[in-house]
């Protein structure tokens, strides 16, 4: 795949160089007909009324047009000659189809999947490859007259050079919307990586310099893209989505710089150790994939038990401390979103969070109030005259985070909170290390390859659990509601 992009480049390349605004045409076989031009030379345009002679006319400069295409394709260099379709009148490379598996689209194209490697193929592959490169060029330097930020510049003028494209394509009678839509992404910087990252239930991609692509998915785990590389040429790419976000702390001395964008539907949050201070990595972080695992559908792909949910949702209606842990990326966030998701919408939310990583719960209804602090013990003091009904501190990661968790819950106020630990004495250990206890009746929550391994309860020393069930009948009723979107309306009653 990597070897049919490049050769798709260099033909659209010669093309263009060759036919500048009428390269899409020739690749098409939609060269002007001989007799047009024949007519530009001429005070009196020369008419034939014989639709026979008018077709001879057509056919005979469109088989020297395309083989004038075939002699020049013929010298590019080390690169297997192209086909010109005489029958179809359209210029391919002679491309093998792709290969059966599970096909994952995303926006211009598909992954196929099989086992745990992947390969991306664009929408024009294998027969229009060399016209979506040639597309892409000629969409280059259009932009929105206004925008206001650099994710809203990105997505309105993939937008603006998607309708621009389509009426290319409709001036060489073709209607392909996809191939417009994979023209305008590969036109700006956000093709391959952040259109694979568009794929359905992908939640995470993250890659070493000069390694393949990692993806994490909600339905087939963790696989390899293998002809996506992040190479030195993709780093200097999203070096500028750095660059050109004055909050993202680009500094080439740190060696991690971080940032926020929104692409449409979509909400994205770029990490990228930058060298010479570090090896080189970037991770993504789909930031809209978490309203897509509601509590139902957790339980639906095996995360946790309904008895489970049934007994964390009765613990915080008893005003019980509920603490999520485990290791980076099994799923904290995500079990702690989808609980708070399920809860009635009558209840005040008040989140604390360093960087805000659960959803704004208020579009479905509820009464959240988000914040981004990183004084938490002094914010959490300052909320007590708000009477919040329950608090969201997002991680433990520091003494005053710790001492916010026990403030909080001291106070009276209902809190949830998540937090790194390997094991149940490790936490006990973590807690003492700030100079705090676990508060009593604590709900322990250990997370493992992104499911409930168990949970035990903090009383002067770990204890079983034992299951209430008494939120199994609300639990039923959510069941096949896979966002929350659909929660928040099966909890309204339609």
């Amino acid at each position: 795949m990597i070897e049919a992009e490049r050769r798709a480049e260099q033909v659209a390349q010669q093309l263009l160089r060759r036919y500048k605004g009428r390269a899409l045409k020739v690749s098409f076989g939609r060269m002007e007909s001989k007799l047009n031009e024949i007519n530009k030379r001429f005070k009196r345009p020369l008419k034939i009324k014989s639709p026979f002679f008018k077709r001879v006319a057509r056919e005979l400069y469109l088989f020297f047009a395309l083989d004038e295409v075939e002699e020049l394709l013929r010298k590019l260099p080390r690169i297997p000659r192209p086909k010109v379709n005489r029958r179809e009148e359209i210029v391919t490379l002679q491309l093998p189809p792709p290969p059966e598996g599970i096909e994952i689209p995303f926006p211009g194209g598909k992954l196929i999947l099989s086992g745990r490697e992947a390969v991306y193929y664009p929408h024009s592959y294998p027969d229009r490859l060399i016209q979506a490169h040639i597309l892409a060029n000629m969409l280059k330097g259009l932009y929105p007259e206004s925008y206001e930020n650099q994710g809203e510049l990105l997505w309105k003028s993939v937008e603006l050079r998607k309708a621009k494209a389509m009426e290319y394509l409709e001036e060489v009678g073709c209607e392909d919307e996809e191939l417009s839509l994979e023209a305008s992404i590969r036109s700006t910087k956000l093709w391959p990586a952040l259109a694979i990252m568009m794929a359905e239930d992908v939640t995470e991609g993250y890659a070493f310099l000069n390694s393949p692509l990692i993806l994490d998915h909600i339905i087939h785990g963790r696989f390899e893209v293998k002809n996506y590389v992040f190479d030195e040429e993709e780093l200097e790419k999203f070096k500028t989505f750095i660059e050109a976000d004055i909050n993202a702390g680009f500094d080439f001395r740190k060696s991690l710089a971080e940032v926020d964008i929104t692409l449409g539907q979509n909400k994205f949050r770029i990490a990228l150790d930058i060298p010479p201070a570090s090896r080189g990595a970037l991770d993504i972080r789909n930031l809209s994939a978490i309203s897509k695992l509601s509590l139902p559908r957790l339980i639906k792909l095996g995360s946790i038990k309904e008895e489970e949910a049934s007994t964390i949702l009765k613990s915080i209606e008893l005003g019980f401390p509920i603490l999520i842990f485990g290791r980076t990326g099994v799923g904290k966030t995500t079990l702690a979103n989808a609980l708070l998701a399920c809860l009635p919408e009558e209840l005040r939310l008040i989140s604390v969070e360093e960087v805000r990583e659960i959803e704004d719960l208020s579009i479905y209804g509820m009464h959240h109030s988000p914040y981004e602090v990183s004084g938490k013990f002094d914010f959490i003091r300052f909320l007590l005259h708000r009477n919040p009904d329950i608090v969201f501190l997002g991680e433990i990661l520091t003494k005053e985070a710790a001492e916010a968790f026990n403030l909080a819950y001291s106070s009276g106020l209902k809190v949830i909170a998540t937090t790194h630990a390997r094991g149940f004495q490790e936490l006990v250990e973590k807690f003492e290390a700030f100079g705090q206890m676990l508060p009593r009746d604590t709900l322990a929550i250990l997370m493992r390859d992104k499911r409930v391994a168990e949970m035990r309860r903090w009383n002067d020393g770990w204890h079983p659990v034992d299951m209430n069930l008494e939120y199994l009948d609300f639990l039923r009723k959510l069941r096949g509601a896979d966002t929350n979107e659909e929660v928040a309306r099966r909890k309204g009653g339609e």
